[in-house]
């Protein structure tokens, strides 16, 4: 028999299931259930879902009206989908490395004018309009570092903010003064099944030249 503490912690992650359930289809479709790559050579890690209840907590009094959106390493576009659910009328460019998933996340959501869906290498695909990067670690080191540089030379007139959740290349980042880091504690997220590194997030910002 389940003691009364396990059955309220069932209780909140079946309540926090059924949100995600609710959100998923109003943007056409259960976004259920993690992805191996097939582009780990590349660097990439397997495509998995953002829970929504950890997002509301990242983004709170981050994102503006002229902010450009992009979610490095979409996946099946759940951060899109919570974007959206806020009335969020940005451009929102996902980017996504397999050619299948980033087809079917555009397909999804193809009735939003404000959505694109790209497929490439997001190491390299940031589009030039960019101002706010999401990411769920998404690479591996040597592709994170990648990314840091060319991220340093294509917006060191300017700079460039990255929210980075699950930060387990954050030393890429810590090592490079062109960077500044900001480790963040999400002791506010009552969703049981965040943990670990999971209640963690960065904010890393590209200082300009």
């Amino acid at each position: 028999m389940l003691a009364p503490g396990h059955i309220a912690a069932y209780l909140r992650k079946a309540g926090w299931i059924a949100r995600s359930l609710m959100t998923d289809l109003r943007y056409g479709g259960v976004l259920r259930g993690d992805i191996r790559s097939r582009y780990r050579k590349a660097g990439a890690y397997n495509v998995v879902n953002s829970p929504y209840s950890v997002l509301a907590h990242i983004f709170r009094g981050r994102i503006g009206p002229q902010d450009v959106l992009v979610d490095v390493g979409c996946g099946k576009g759940r951060v899109i989908n919570w974007w959206l659910d806020q009335g969020l009328r940005n451009r929102i460019v996902g980017l996504e490395i397999d050619p299948d998933i980033a087809s079917a996340a555009a397909r999804r959501l193809s009735r939003f004018g404000n959505v694109m869906i790209i497929h490439d290498d997001a190491t390299t695909a940031v589009p030039d309009d960019a101002t706010l990067l999401y990411m769920y670690n998404p690479f591996d080191r040597a592709a994170t570092t990648r990314f840091k540089d060319n991220l340093a030379r294509q917006f060191r007139g300017r700079g460039i903010t990255a929210l980075y959740w699950n930060p387990q290349w954050l030393e890429v980042f810590e090592g490079d003064p062109r960077w500044t880091t900001q480790l963040i504690e999400l002791t506010e997220v009552s969703d049981p099944r965040i943990g670990g590194m999971d209640r963690k997030y960065a904010v890393v910002a590209l200082r300009p030249a």
